[in-house]
Protein backbone atom coordinates (compact mmCIF):
# COMPACT_ATOMS: atom_id res chain seq x y z
CA UNK A 1 0.00 0.00 0.00
CA UNK A 2 1.34 3.47 -1.03
CA UNK A 3 2.76 5.44 1.68
CA UNK A 4 0.50 8.43 1.08
CA UNK A 5 -2.83 6.41 1.96
CA UNK A 6 -1.96 8.02 5.62
CA UNK A 7 -3.46 11.47 5.99
CA UNK A 8 -1.49 12.39 8.74
CA UNK A 9 2.10 11.76 7.37
CA UNK A 10 4.60 9.47 7.87
CA UNK A 11 7.75 9.27 10.46
CA UNK A 12 10.31 10.55 8.44
CA UNK A 13 12.51 7.82 9.83
CA UNK A 14 12.74 4.80 12.17
CA UNK A 15 14.57 6.56 15.12
CA UNK A 16 11.52 9.25 15.23
CA UNK A 17 8.27 6.35 15.49
CA UNK A 18 10.87 5.07 18.21
CA UNK A 19 11.18 8.54 20.34
CA UNK A 20 7.53 9.22 19.38
CA UNK A 21 6.29 5.42 20.84
CA UNK A 22 9.00 5.44 23.81
CA UNK A 23 7.31 8.79 24.82
CA UNK A 24 4.11 7.47 25.15
CA UNK A 25 5.61 4.87 27.31
CA UNK A 26 7.07 6.92 29.31
CA UNK A 27 5.54 8.87 31.53
CA UNK A 28 3.74 9.21 35.37
CA UNK A 29 4.08 5.44 35.35
CA UNK A 30 7.53 5.19 35.05
CA UNK A 31 8.80 7.90 36.87
CA UNK A 32 6.14 8.67 39.50
CA UNK A 33 4.47 4.73 39.87
CA UNK A 34 7.24 2.22 38.91
CA UNK A 35 9.65 3.19 42.09
CA UNK A 36 6.67 3.39 44.74
CA UNK A 37 5.19 0.07 43.02
CA UNK A 38 8.92 -1.71 43.11
CA UNK A 39 8.89 -0.18 46.94
CA UNK A 40 5.75 -1.74 47.79
CA UNK A 41 6.77 -5.08 45.94
CA UNK A 42 9.91 -6.38 47.81
CA UNK A 43 12.46 -4.43 44.78
CA UNK A 44 14.31 -7.11 42.62
CA UNK A 45 12.12 -10.07 42.60
CA UNK A 46 9.26 -7.13 41.31
CA UNK A 47 11.94 -6.11 38.86
CA UNK A 48 12.28 -9.73 37.84
CA UNK A 49 8.52 -10.68 37.26
CA UNK A 50 8.34 -6.85 35.47
CA UNK A 51 11.42 -7.56 32.89
CA UNK A 52 9.67 -11.00 31.90
CA UNK A 53 6.56 -9.24 31.69
CA UNK A 54 7.38 -6.48 29.46
CA UNK A 55 9.31 -9.59 27.20
CA UNK A 56 6.23 -11.70 27.10
CA UNK A 57 3.21 -9.93 27.37
CA UNK A 58 4.44 -6.23 26.42
CA UNK A 59 6.43 -6.73 23.49
CA UNK A 60 4.08 -9.05 22.03
CA UNK A 61 0.73 -6.84 22.49
CA UNK A 62 2.86 -3.53 21.59
CA UNK A 63 3.71 -5.27 17.98
CA UNK A 64 0.32 -6.40 17.56
CA UNK A 65 -1.21 -2.92 18.11
CA UNK A 66 1.50 -1.18 15.82
CA UNK A 67 1.17 -4.31 12.68
CA UNK A 68 -2.49 -3.76 12.97
CA UNK A 69 -2.37 -0.06 12.59
CA UNK A 70 0.02 -0.28 10.09
CA UNK A 71 -2.45 -2.60 7.84
CA UNK A 72 -4.69 0.19 6.58
CA UNK A 73 -2.70 3.56 6.91
CA UNK A 74 -5.41 4.91 9.02
CA UNK A 75 -6.89 6.27 12.13
CA UNK A 76 -7.62 2.83 14.71
CA UNK A 77 -11.40 3.40 13.99
CA UNK A 78 -11.10 3.31 10.19
CA UNK A 79 -8.64 0.55 9.98
CA UNK A 80 -11.32 -1.98 11.50
CA UNK A 81 -13.98 -0.18 9.58
CA UNK A 82 -12.00 -0.98 6.58
CA UNK A 83 -11.05 -4.12 7.22
CA UNK A 84 -14.45 -5.10 8.01
CA UNK A 85 -16.01 -3.99 4.56
CA UNK A 86 -13.10 -6.13 2.84
CA UNK A 87 -15.14 -8.78 5.09
CA UNK A 88 -11.49 -9.56 6.52
CA UNK A 89 -13.41 -9.29 10.34
CA UNK A 90 -16.27 -9.08 11.56
CA UNK A 91 -17.86 -5.72 11.87
CA UNK A 92 -18.56 -5.82 15.56
CA UNK A 93 -14.56 -5.52 16.02
CA UNK A 94 -14.88 -1.75 15.38
CA UNK A 95 -16.01 -1.47 19.17
CA UNK A 96 -12.21 -2.43 19.68
CA UNK A 97 -10.94 0.61 18.61
CA UNK A 98 -13.55 2.61 19.92
CA UNK A 99 -13.17 1.14 23.66
CA UNK A 100 -9.24 2.01 23.07
CA UNK A 101 -9.89 5.68 22.59
CA UNK A 102 -12.60 5.78 25.57
CA UNK A 103 -9.85 4.32 27.70
CA UNK A 104 -7.21 6.65 26.57
CA UNK A 105 -9.56 9.63 26.80
CA UNK A 106 -10.68 8.84 30.65
CA UNK A 107 -7.36 7.91 31.57
CA UNK A 108 -5.95 10.99 30.45
CA UNK A 109 -8.60 13.17 32.40
CA UNK A 110 -6.92 11.99 35.90
CA UNK A 111 -3.55 11.79 34.31
CA UNK A 112 -3.66 15.48 33.66
CA UNK A 113 -4.40 16.48 36.84
CA UNK A 114 -1.29 14.31 38.48
CA UNK A 115 0.56 15.93 35.43
CA UNK A 116 -0.72 19.21 37.19
CA UNK A 117 0.40 18.44 40.53
CA UNK A 118 4.04 18.09 38.81
CA UNK A 119 3.90 21.52 37.36
CA UNK A 120 2.53 22.90 40.97
CA UNK A 121 5.75 21.05 42.58
CA UNK A 122 7.79 22.30 39.42
CA UNK A 123 7.19 25.95 40.77
CA UNK A 124 7.32 24.94 44.53
CA UNK A 125 11.16 23.28 43.76
CA UNK A 126 12.12 26.48 41.79
CA UNK A 127 10.84 28.69 44.11
CA UNK A 128 12.94 27.29 47.28
CA UNK A 129 10.14 25.78 49.08
CA UNK A 130 11.27 22.50 49.64
CA UNK A 131 14.47 23.82 51.61
CA UNK A 132 14.54 22.45 55.52
CA UNK A 133 10.98 21.30 54.75
CA UNK A 134 10.13 18.62 57.75
CA UNK A 135 7.66 15.66 57.33
CA UNK A 136 4.94 17.06 58.24
CA UNK A 137 5.75 20.41 56.54
CA UNK A 138 6.12 18.10 53.37
CA UNK A 139 2.45 16.30 53.94
CA UNK A 140 1.19 19.35 54.91
CA UNK A 141 2.02 21.21 51.69
CA UNK A 142 1.00 18.02 49.62
CA UNK A 143 -2.21 17.65 52.04
CA UNK A 144 -3.23 21.79 50.99
CA UNK A 145 -2.74 21.34 46.84
CA UNK A 146 -4.76 18.31 47.13
CA UNK A 147 -7.49 20.98 49.08
CA UNK A 148 -6.68 23.99 46.54
CA UNK A 149 -9.17 23.70 43.68
CA UNK A 150 -8.63 26.52 42.09
CA UNK A 151 -4.38 26.06 42.05
CA UNK A 152 -5.16 22.44 40.68
CA UNK A 153 -7.47 23.50 37.82
CA UNK A 154 -4.58 26.28 36.75
CA UNK A 155 -2.20 23.73 36.59
CA UNK A 156 -4.97 20.86 34.56
CA UNK A 157 -5.39 23.36 32.36
CA UNK A 158 -1.57 24.87 31.95
CA UNK A 159 -0.80 20.85 30.91
CA UNK A 160 -3.63 20.20 29.07
CA UNK A 161 -2.87 23.35 26.81
CA UNK A 162 0.63 22.11 26.11
CA UNK A 163 -1.17 18.39 25.29
CA UNK A 164 -3.62 20.42 22.75
CA UNK A 165 -0.61 22.58 21.19
CA UNK A 166 1.77 19.57 20.50
CA UNK A 167 -1.33 16.93 19.19
CA UNK A 168 -2.83 20.19 17.28
CA UNK A 169 0.29 20.19 14.69
CA UNK A 170 0.70 17.81 12.10
CA UNK A 171 2.62 14.68 12.58
CA UNK A 172 5.86 15.64 11.58
CA UNK A 173 5.74 19.50 12.87
CA UNK A 174 3.75 18.11 16.80
CA UNK A 175 4.62 14.71 17.48
CA UNK A 176 7.96 13.87 15.80
CA UNK A 177 9.87 17.64 16.61
CA UNK A 178 8.55 17.26 20.31
CA UNK A 179 9.73 13.89 20.89
CA UNK A 180 13.01 14.08 19.43
CA UNK A 181 14.03 16.77 21.32
CA UNK A 182 12.56 15.79 24.77
CA UNK A 183 12.68 12.10 25.37
CA UNK A 184 16.65 12.17 25.04
CA UNK A 185 16.75 14.94 27.35
CA UNK A 186 14.88 13.03 29.84
CA UNK A 187 17.17 10.19 29.39
CA UNK A 188 20.31 12.08 29.39
CA UNK A 189 19.38 14.39 32.89
CA UNK A 190 17.65 10.93 34.49
CA UNK A 191 21.38 9.39 34.09
CA UNK A 192 23.00 12.78 35.47
CA UNK A 193 20.32 12.98 38.59
CA UNK A 194 21.12 8.97 38.75
CA UNK A 195 24.97 9.30 39.51
CA UNK A 196 23.88 12.13 41.57
CA UNK A 197 21.73 10.47 43.83
CA UNK A 198 24.12 7.07 44.05
CA UNK A 199 27.46 9.58 45.20
CA UNK A 200 25.55 11.16 47.84
CA UNK A 201 22.77 8.57 48.56
CA UNK A 202 23.41 4.95 49.91
CA UNK A 203 24.05 3.71 46.81
CA UNK A 204 25.12 -0.05 47.84
CA UNK A 205 21.70 -0.71 49.90
CA UNK A 206 19.60 0.40 47.08
CA UNK A 207 21.16 -1.12 44.38
CA UNK A 208 20.69 -4.66 47.01
CA UNK A 209 17.14 -3.67 47.23
CA UNK A 210 16.45 -2.96 43.55
CA UNK A 211 18.53 -6.15 42.09
CA UNK A 212 18.63 -8.91 45.00
CA UNK A 213 15.48 -11.39 44.89
CA UNK A 214 14.75 -14.81 46.15
CA UNK A 215 12.30 -17.41 44.86
CA UNK A 216 9.91 -16.31 48.22
CA UNK A 217 9.59 -13.08 46.91
CA UNK A 218 8.10 -13.86 44.33
CA UNK A 219 4.30 -14.08 44.79
CA UNK A 220 1.26 -14.38 42.04
CA UNK A 221 0.30 -9.81 44.01
CA UNK A 222 3.56 -9.71 42.73
CA UNK A 223 2.85 -11.23 38.90
CA UNK A 224 -0.54 -9.26 39.12
CA UNK A 225 1.08 -5.74 39.84
CA UNK A 226 3.88 -6.53 36.94
CA UNK A 227 1.50 -7.30 34.12
CA UNK A 228 -0.53 -4.34 35.35
CA UNK A 229 2.74 -2.18 35.19
CA UNK A 230 3.58 -3.60 32.30
CA UNK A 231 0.39 -2.87 30.14
CA UNK A 232 -0.11 1.11 31.82
CA UNK A 233 3.72 2.09 31.03
CA UNK A 234 3.54 0.36 27.55
CA UNK A 235 0.51 2.71 26.90
CA UNK A 236 -1.19 -0.60 24.90
CA UNK A 237 -5.00 -1.23 25.50
CA UNK A 238 -5.52 2.83 24.71
CA UNK A 239 -5.34 3.26 21.06
CA UNK A 240 -2.42 5.25 21.06
CA UNK A 241 0.30 2.83 19.54
CA UNK A 242 -2.51 2.03 17.07
CA UNK A 243 -1.99 5.40 15.68
CA UNK A 244 1.19 5.90 15.99
CA UNK A 245 2.38 2.41 13.55
CA UNK A 246 -0.24 4.09 11.02
CA UNK A 247 2.69 6.38 10.53
CA UNK A 248 5.11 4.46 10.72
CA UNK A 249 6.90 3.50 7.41
CA UNK A 250 6.44 -0.17 5.62
CA UNK A 251 10.20 -0.23 5.64
CA UNK A 252 10.78 0.06 9.46
CA UNK A 253 11.01 -3.38 11.25
CA UNK A 254 8.10 -3.55 13.73
CA UNK A 255 9.99 -6.21 15.95
CA UNK A 256 13.10 -4.28 16.08
CA UNK A 257 11.42 -0.75 16.40
CA UNK A 258 9.28 -2.21 19.35
CA UNK A 259 12.52 -3.90 21.21
CA UNK A 260 14.04 -0.46 21.52
CA UNK A 261 10.88 1.28 23.12
CA UNK A 262 10.37 -1.42 25.37
CA UNK A 263 13.96 -1.03 26.37
CA UNK A 264 14.20 2.46 26.56
CA UNK A 265 10.43 2.31 28.65
CA UNK A 266 12.75 -0.09 31.51
CA UNK A 267 15.86 1.80 31.27
CA UNK A 268 13.65 5.10 32.43
CA UNK A 269 11.96 3.03 34.88
CA UNK A 270 15.55 1.60 36.63
CA UNK A 271 17.30 4.71 35.97
CA UNK A 272 13.95 6.37 38.17
CA UNK A 273 14.58 3.77 41.16
CA UNK A 274 18.33 4.96 41.17
CA UNK A 275 17.08 8.36 41.62
CA UNK A 276 14.71 8.01 44.08
CA UNK A 277 16.17 4.91 46.37
CA UNK A 278 19.87 5.75 47.28
CA UNK A 279 18.01 9.02 48.59
CA UNK A 280 15.58 6.95 50.05
CA UNK A 281 17.70 4.78 52.18
CA UNK A 282 19.79 6.85 52.49
CA UNK A 283 17.18 9.42 54.81
CA UNK A 284 15.65 6.17 56.00
CA UNK A 285 12.13 6.99 54.07
CA UNK A 286 9.81 4.27 53.96
CA UNK A 287 10.24 2.33 51.12
CA UNK A 288 6.52 1.36 50.93
CA UNK A 289 5.32 5.02 50.89
CA UNK A 290 3.15 4.22 48.34
CA UNK A 291 2.25 7.23 45.91
CA UNK A 292 3.16 9.83 48.22
CA UNK A 293 6.97 9.07 47.67
CA UNK A 294 7.45 11.25 45.27
CA UNK A 295 5.31 14.28 46.21
CA UNK A 296 5.88 13.33 50.50
CA UNK A 297 9.61 12.25 50.63
CA UNK A 298 11.37 13.46 47.92
CA UNK A 299 10.96 17.19 48.91
CA UNK A 300 11.80 16.46 52.38
CA UNK A 301 15.43 14.40 50.75
CA UNK A 302 15.55 17.43 48.36
CA UNK A 303 15.63 20.17 51.12
CA UNK A 304 18.24 19.04 52.55
CA UNK A 305 20.90 18.13 50.15
CA UNK A 306 23.06 20.66 49.14
CA UNK A 307 22.16 21.81 45.91
CA UNK A 308 18.67 20.52 46.50
CA UNK A 309 16.49 23.66 45.19
CA UNK A 310 18.18 22.85 41.64
CA UNK A 311 18.39 18.98 41.40
CA UNK A 312 14.80 19.21 42.91
CA UNK A 313 13.57 21.41 40.03
CA UNK A 314 15.40 19.29 37.11
CA UNK A 315 13.32 16.13 38.66
CA UNK A 316 9.77 17.57 38.63
CA UNK A 317 10.72 19.53 35.40
CA UNK A 318 11.53 15.37 33.66
CA UNK A 319 8.39 14.34 35.70
CA UNK A 320 6.18 16.82 33.36
CA UNK A 321 7.69 15.87 30.16
CA UNK A 322 7.54 12.68 30.96
CA UNK A 323 3.66 13.24 31.76
CA UNK A 324 3.53 15.26 28.45
CA UNK A 325 5.01 12.51 26.29
CA UNK A 326 2.75 10.15 27.04
CA UNK A 327 -0.80 12.22 27.34
CA UNK A 328 -0.05 13.25 23.88
CA UNK A 329 -0.83 10.11 22.42
CA UNK A 330 -4.13 9.44 24.75
CA UNK A 331 -5.03 12.54 22.57
CA UNK A 332 -4.18 11.51 19.15
CA UNK A 333 -6.74 8.23 18.17
CA UNK A 334 -9.48 10.67 18.21
CA UNK A 335 -7.78 13.68 17.24
CA UNK A 336 -6.78 11.49 14.03
CA UNK A 337 -10.51 10.16 13.23
CA UNK A 338 -11.79 13.76 13.59
CA UNK A 339 -8.89 14.94 10.81
CA UNK A 340 -9.39 11.83 8.69
CA UNK A 341 -13.63 11.13 9.12
CA UNK A 342 -14.72 14.59 8.79
CA UNK A 343 -11.66 16.80 7.42
CA UNK A 344 -11.35 19.09 10.54
CA UNK A 345 -8.29 20.34 10.97
CA UNK A 346 -5.58 18.77 13.48
CA UNK A 347 -5.60 22.20 15.56
CA UNK A 348 -9.52 22.07 15.98
CA UNK A 349 -9.87 18.51 16.52
CA UNK A 350 -7.02 18.36 19.25
CA UNK A 351 -9.03 21.84 21.02
CA UNK A 352 -12.32 19.99 20.71
CA UNK A 353 -11.43 16.75 22.82
CA UNK A 354 -8.75 18.89 24.88
CA UNK A 355 -11.90 20.56 26.13
CA UNK A 356 -13.86 17.66 26.57
CA UNK A 357 -10.41 16.09 28.65
CA UNK A 358 -10.14 19.61 30.67
CA UNK A 359 -14.03 19.84 31.75
CA UNK A 360 -13.74 16.02 33.18
CA UNK A 361 -10.69 16.77 34.71
CA UNK A 362 -12.37 19.46 36.49
CA UNK A 363 -14.40 16.01 38.33
CA UNK A 364 -11.12 14.72 38.88
CA UNK A 365 -9.84 17.61 40.84
CA UNK A 366 -13.08 18.28 42.39
CA UNK A 367 -12.78 14.41 44.14
CA UNK A 368 -9.76 15.78 46.29
CA UNK A 369 -11.70 17.96 48.11
CA UNK A 370 -15.38 19.65 47.48
CA UNK A 371 -17.16 16.69 45.81
CA UNK A 372 -14.71 14.17 47.97
CA UNK A 373 -17.44 11.98 48.40
CA UNK A 374 -18.52 7.91 47.57
CA UNK A 375 -20.19 7.25 44.83
CA UNK A 376 -20.14 3.61 44.61
CA UNK A 377 -18.53 0.96 45.88
CA UNK A 378 -16.97 3.13 48.29
CA UNK A 379 -14.90 5.00 46.35
CA UNK A 380 -15.54 8.78 44.69
CA UNK A 381 -15.10 10.30 41.12
CA UNK A 382 -11.25 9.90 40.86
CA UNK A 383 -11.17 6.32 42.29
CA UNK A 384 -13.82 5.15 40.23
CA UNK A 385 -12.13 6.27 37.21
CA UNK A 386 -8.78 5.05 38.61
CA UNK A 387 -9.93 1.51 39.23
CA UNK A 388 -12.10 1.31 36.11
CA UNK A 389 -9.87 1.68 33.92
CA UNK A 390 -6.88 -0.03 35.06
CA UNK A 391 -9.21 -3.14 36.36
CA UNK A 392 -11.56 -3.11 33.04
CA UNK A 393 -10.83 -1.00 30.72
CA UNK A 394 -7.05 -1.07 30.20
CA UNK A 395 -6.94 -5.05 30.13
CA UNK A 396 -9.83 -5.57 28.19
CA UNK A 397 -8.96 -3.03 25.74
CA UNK A 398 -5.07 -4.84 25.41
CA UNK A 399 -6.91 -8.43 25.05
CA UNK A 400 -9.36 -7.76 22.56
CA UNK A 401 -6.57 -5.90 20.58
CA UNK A 402 -4.62 -8.89 20.39
CA UNK A 403 -6.99 -11.62 19.93
CA UNK A 404 -8.02 -9.79 16.87
CA UNK A 405 -4.89 -9.56 15.82
CA UNK A 406 -3.41 -13.32 16.57
CA UNK A 407 -6.94 -15.05 16.03
CA UNK A 408 -8.68 -12.99 12.79
CA UNK A 409 -6.03 -10.76 10.86
CA UNK A 410 -4.83 -13.52 8.37
CA UNK A 411 -1.29 -15.15 8.86
CA UNK A 412 -0.10 -13.62 5.38
CA UNK A 413 -1.54 -10.14 5.94
CA UNK A 414 0.76 -10.00 8.87
CA UNK A 415 3.63 -11.60 7.72
CA UNK A 416 3.38 -8.56 4.97
CA UNK A 417 3.65 -6.24 7.15
CA UNK A 418 7.22 -7.38 7.92
CA UNK A 419 7.04 -7.50 11.87
CA UNK A 420 10.93 -8.70 11.96
CA UNK A 421 12.94 -10.13 8.78
CA UNK A 422 13.30 -13.07 10.66
CA UNK A 423 10.60 -15.81 10.00
CA UNK A 424 11.05 -18.02 13.12
CA UNK A 425 11.55 -14.19 15.22
CA UNK A 426 7.82 -13.73 13.39
CA UNK A 427 7.13 -17.20 14.60
CA UNK A 428 8.31 -16.54 17.92
CA UNK A 429 6.13 -13.22 18.13
CA UNK A 430 3.15 -14.89 16.27
CA UNK A 431 2.77 -18.02 19.20
CA UNK A 432 4.16 -15.67 22.37
CA UNK A 433 1.38 -13.46 21.69
CA UNK A 434 -1.54 -16.33 20.77
CA UNK A 435 -0.23 -18.98 23.51
CA UNK A 436 1.53 -17.08 26.61
CA UNK A 437 0.35 -13.07 25.91
CA UNK A 438 -3.70 -13.55 25.97
CA UNK A 439 -3.92 -16.13 28.60
CA UNK A 440 -1.39 -14.35 30.77
CA UNK A 441 -3.51 -11.15 30.13
CA UNK A 442 -7.03 -13.09 30.84
CA UNK A 443 -5.82 -14.91 33.86
CA UNK A 444 -4.54 -11.66 35.30
CA UNK A 445 -7.30 -9.38 34.70
CA UNK A 446 -10.00 -12.55 35.90
CA UNK A 447 -7.85 -12.44 39.60
CA UNK A 448 -8.06 -8.74 39.64
CA UNK A 449 -11.37 -8.54 39.34
CA UNK A 450 -12.28 -11.70 42.06
CA UNK A 451 -9.65 -10.48 44.04
CA UNK A 452 -7.02 -13.31 44.51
Amino acid sequence: MPESRCLQGIWSSPWIFIFAASGSAVGLGNIWKFPYVLGQNGGGAFLLVYCLCLLLVGLPVLMAEVALGRTVRSNPIDTVNDLSERRIVHPAWVFVPWLAGITGFLILTFYSVIAGWSLAYLDRAVSGDFKDITQVGAANMFDNLLAAPTEMLLWHSVFMALVVLTVGQSVTRGLSAVVRILLPVLVVTLLLLAFYSMTIGNMNEALNFMFRWSWQDITFEVVLSAVGLALFSLSVGMGAMFAYGAYMSKRMSIARACSIVVGVDLLVAILAGLVIFPLVFSFNIDVEAGPSLTFVSLPIIFGSLPGGQFFAGVFFLLLVVAALTSAISMLELFVAWLHEKFYIARLKAALLMGIAVWFVGIAVLLSFNHWDSKIVFGLNFFELLDEFTSLILLPVGAILLSVLVAWFIPHSMLQNEMITKQANHFQWWYKTLKYISIPAMIVITLAGWIGV
